[in-house]
């Protein structure tokens, strides 16, 4: 057993006993632990406040690599998660972020990923609200391509040749991006045209204050993708929490993407995106 001292961010918890709770924290130097923290309902204990949702701090553990949860020693507290919490848009916005960790993640850590999920969370608490959904799609279009998930928007997944500026495409899901015209006649995928390709580009390539003109298709767009590639045709919980509080119809029932989805695009060229 060592004892290992690493940054973290709590993303979920677990009553456990009377006095007790199980936690889920990803970390920058252990990646994705559970960690059984015995006596830590009391309150009042060194090292043991502030352990909210969503905070983030220097964790210390006790570690046996043949455990499936490790030993809680003590939690360090850097920025609390406490904001996010008492506004139920931020919250539902930054559970989006720990649930794609938390069904992708794993136990590999990954400095990267450990980067965008902990900025992602602090621009979520400092955004002003109404801004909150364009930064949750930014963020978590950076955070599924720190995963290992990037689509591709150009050129087309299928012919390989570039799409112009002018082409009106189709997403195809199971490919991990866009096909021209020319091949999406079979394809069942959402439209997405210039604006959108420009718009969705901007999103996953770092981050940015553009704004969200079509919040519902965006957020679609990004459930039907990372469902599909990111947590194995699994419903996530946190989307359809985040549809509900933000009141945007969002198909999130099914366990992969839908056809004939809302694209997410701004912009028409000689079709209709619908």
């Amino acid at each position: 057993m060592s004892v290992v001292t690493t940054p973290a961010v709590l993303l979920r918890s677990f009553n456990y006993s009377e006095t007790s709770r199980v936690l889920r924290l990803y970390t920058l130097d252990l990646g994705l632990v559970g960690v059984m923290a015995k006596g830590i309902r009391k309150g009042g204990g060194q090292g043991r406040n502030g352990l909210e949702t969503f905070s983030q701090g220097d964790l210390t553990l006790y570690v046996r690599p043949t455990r499936d949860l490790q030993t809680f020693k003590e939690f360090s507290l850097r920025e609390s998660g406490r904001g996010l919490g008492r506004d139920v848009l931020r919250f539902a916005a930054a559970s989006v972020l720990a649930e794609l960790v938390l069904v992708h993640a794993g136990s590999e850590p990954s400095p990267l990923v450990f980067q965008r999920l902990t900025t992602g969370l602090s621009r979520i608490g400092q955004a002003e609200r109404d801004e909150v959904l364009a930064v949750l799609m930014n963020e978590g279009w950076m955070l599924v391509a720190a995963l290992g998930y990037q689509p591709q928007l150009d050129p087309c997944v299928e012919c390989g040749n570039a799409l112009l500026d002018s082409d009106l495409g189709r997403f195809d899901f199971a490919a991990g991006g866009v096909r021209c015209p020319n091949c999406a006649v079979d394809i069942a995928g959402p439209l997405i045209g210039p604006g959108a390709r420009a718009q969705l580009g901007a999103l996953i390539e770092g981050p940015t204050d553009l704004p969200i003109t079509k919040p519902k298709a965006h957020l679609q767009l990004l459930h039907d993708f990372t469902v599909y590639h990111v947590s194995e045709s699994k419903a996530l919980q946190s989307f359809r929490f985040l549809a509900s509080v933000a009141r945007l119809d969002v198909d999130t029932e099914a366990e992969g993407p839908a056809e004939g989805l809302a694209s997410a695009g701004t912009e028409k060229s000689g079709q209709e995106e619908s």
